[in-house]
């Protein structure tokens, strides 16, 4: 059994188990000036979404808590068992029997009366925007900024990938100042309780279903500081698309960053904001090939600052580790769009043959769940088809050339048509969708 010891400090939370002490620590000014009842329901909130895979990880059967029980339990429960297929994908664990360990695990809480919302405020057109530097959430931050929300960018340092945290965080404060915005960081060491290395386990994902739903809900003190209408979140449409696992069961890349699930979050937090506020994605209707586009035409600026490589705390370089699918998904879809590799920071071409088991459309022996979906094997059939169009060269793009191009010359038109289009912005409120895909159309997609 473990026991989870959560209180509310000067700063936020702290979480002691066993010898461990962990803390989520916000602002000063920003975590002081949330409501003292608002408190108590966030950190019963925060207490389980943030370490309900916990068990999952260390191997735990009973979590004991010293908190109530959370209002949106049932729910928390539902993200981890439609999670659980995608994370177990890379890994040698049974989908069923992971599913299995789940259900069969006690939470047991202090108190089994939930605190209920006090919060009410009325929002102003303000938008609280999670930001990590990847093409996403610059994309994010670039839109609300062009749409006049005044975007406050905030960080969350999970701690557990310092080096990728530090770079990170140096190229957002250099964005914030550019553009003046007021960034905030949160220190969110809890985390580390869901670590595989933190309990001397086997590697595994298993720890991490729950970080979009708990970025929404510790977002909320932003959002009540600068009474903010929207938290951002940057889910896109390439999250909905799915697949079977290998042991048949349909899952996403990211189950909470579908278009379901954000409805779900949104849902979580206009409860406990008395509606006030908002959980959306301004660039929910877009694809990633179409992100890219948007980012490198657009928002040059913005797109100078990406920072979208997970890997480089096992690696030496300073901002692209060169050396994982991601790297090589980047650098495929900034060539689709027409624009130069070393403006972002690559000083590596991955076009030669050692990194064809990154891409999908060849070996795809070495990607992660983003590239598992069969829409997600014909955007880079288009990716590479436009690569080559604006010149790219290489050995892949040879075999491309060999293998694919006829394909992709003759669906062309479908391609461009599926990647290049908006699809159902069901995470954009009624208010805010028709200014966010007019701004697209105009903008964008003439």
């Amino acid at each position: 059994m473990e026991t989870l010891f959560f209180k509310e400090t000067a700063r936020g939370l702290g979480l002691t188990c066993g010898g461990r002490k962990l803390r989520l620590d916000y602002p000063d000014k920003i975590w002081r000036a949330y409501p003292r009842a608002a408190k108590a329901v966030l950190v019963d909130n925060l207490a389980h979404v943030l370490t309900i895979n916990m068990p999952l990880v260390s191997g735990a059967e009973t979590v004991r808590y010293n908190t109530a029980v959370p209002v949106f339990k049932p729910a928390y429960d539902s993200m981890v068992i439609e999670g659980i297929p995608g994370s177990v994908e890379p890994y040698p664990e049974d989908t069923a029997e992971v599913i299995r360990r789940f259900l069969n695990i006690n939470y047991i809480f202090e108190s089994n009366d939930a605190k209920h919302p006090v919060w009410k405020s009325k929002g102003s057109e303000r938008a609280v925007v999670a930001t990590s530097c990847g093409k996403d959430s610059l994309l994010s931050l670039a839109v609300c900024h062009e749409l006049g929300l005044d975007p406050v960018p905030v960080y969350i340092n999970d701690t557990v990938s310092p080096t990728e945290n530090r770079i990170k965080q140096k190229f957002l404060k250099k964005l914030t100042k550019e553009f003046g915005f007021e960034c905030h960081i949160v220190t969110n060491a809890i985390e580390q309780i869901n670590d595989f290395e933190t309990w001397g386990k086997d590697e595994t994902c298993l720890g991490y279903m729950h970080m979009m739903t708990g970025f929404a809900l510790i977002l909320l003190p932003f959002a009540h500081y600068y009474k903010a209408r929207y938290i951002v979140l940057g889910n896109q449409q390439n999250m909905n698309f799915g697949f079977l696992n290998k042991d048949g069961y349909w899952t996403w890349p990211s189950f909470d960053q579908t278009h379901y699930w954000t409805k779900r979050q949104d849902t979580m937090v206009r409860v406990l904001t008395g509606g006030a506020t908002h959980v959306v994605s301004v660039i929910e209707p877009l694809t990633n090939i179409a992100i890219m586009r948007v980012l490198m035409h657009e928002y040059p600026d913005f797109a100078k600052y990406l920072v979208s490589c997970d890997c480089l705390d096992a690696s030496a370089e300073s901002r692209w580790c060169h050396n994982c699918s991601k790297c090589a998904r980047m650098q495929m879809l900034i060539r689709a769009a027409g624009s130069d590799i070393r403006e972002v920071g690559f000083s590596e071409d991955m076009i030669e043959k050692k990194h064809r088991k990154f891409y999908c459309l060849f070996d795809g022996s070495e990607v992660d769940n983003y590239e598992r979906s069969a829409e997600s094997r014909d955007e880079q059939l288009l990716a590479f088809f436009m690569a080559w169009q604006n010149g790219a060269s290489g050995p892949l793009m040879i075999e491309f050339e060999k293998d694919f191009l006829a394909e992709a010359m003759e669906r062309e038109e479908e391609l461009q048509k599926r990647f290049f289009t908006f699809y159902h912005p069901f995470a954009i409120p009624d208010k805010l969708r028709k200014r966010v895909l007019n701004f697209y159309e105009r903008e964008f997609l003439q």
